[in-house]
């Protein structure tokens, strides 16, 4: 709707188009519906799997870019009123980030063990220390 909107006003009398006047606004809107799209996506992929940790991560960036884009439409069309909506948009992205911590907290400590595992198991098989296995493939 707001798209929409905006076309209409760009259209109507002799006002040049957003990306002469706001090509920064414009760029970050694109930018921020391919982010939407992503992000959304990979919810609808998340909701199936069992990672819940991820999933609740992955559906709070889709809000987050969802309500950027419409944020940033709005101030395309009307800038005082786009620049309040932006504010407010940004306390709600701290508060969320602040939900967030401890599911964040634990995806990056299990990232972490993760990696170490796999680096350990990779330093061992440089040094040769690795057990030698037999035809059937145990130890």
């Amino acid at each position: 709707m707001l798209g929409v909107l905006l076309q209409v006003k760009c259209a109507t009398g002799n006002l040049p188009s957003p990306f002469v006047t706001n090509y920064n606004t414009v760029v970050m809107l694109i930018v921020d519906l391919f982010a939407y799209t992503a992000a959304l996506a990979t919810v609808k992929i998340l909701q199936a799997s069992n990672s819940t940790n991820v999933y609740e991560l992955m559906n709070n960036i889709s809000l987050l870019c969802g309500t950027l884009a419409s944020i940033l439409l709005v101030r395309l069309l009307v800038p005082a009123f786009g620049w309040f909506t932006l504010a407010c948009w940004a306390v709600y992205f701290v508060i969320i980030v602040t939900k967030s911590y401890r599911t964040r907290r634990r995806l990056c400590s299990a990232a972490v063990c993760y990696v170490r595992g796999k680096m350990e198991e990779l330093m061992m098989r440089l040094k040769g220390a690795e057990e030698p296995q037999n035809q059937n493939g145990m130890p």
